[in-house]
């Protein structure tokens, strides 16, 4: 993933939450419905490191979990997760189905 789709994606999550909850699925099958976001903010990963596609991350909260993951990929800590690099979701979606963001890999 290039870091214009990363943007995309941490855009999608930030620009589209008004109060109405979005549902968010990974790669290890989690599937969750959040109902707030913290917004974008700087972490901690640096351009040297591996799979580096931005230095950026948005944090979900009110997290309720549809469907738990077969690992742990995606910490969930405090009803929060931190969505980075380390975690790319595959789909976000509104409740109805319908698809907001999608990986393309």
């Amino acid at each position: 993933m290039n870091e214009q789709e990363y943007l995309k994606m941490l855009y999608v999550i930030d620009d589209y939450y008004e109060g109405e909850p979005i549902i968010i699925q990974w790669s290890n099958g989690l599937k969750v419905k959040c109902k707030s976001t913290s917004g974008i903010f700087e972490n901690d990963a640096e351009p040297e490191d591996d799979d580096y596609v931005g230095e950026y991350s948005i944090g979900v909260s009110e997290v309720e979990i549809l469907k738990n993951g077969n690992d742990n990929l995606v910490k969930i800590c405090d009803n929060s997760i931190e969505i980075c690099i380390w975690n790319i979701p595959e789909k976000i979606t509104k409740e109805d189905g319908s698809v907001l963001w999608e990986r393309k890999e």
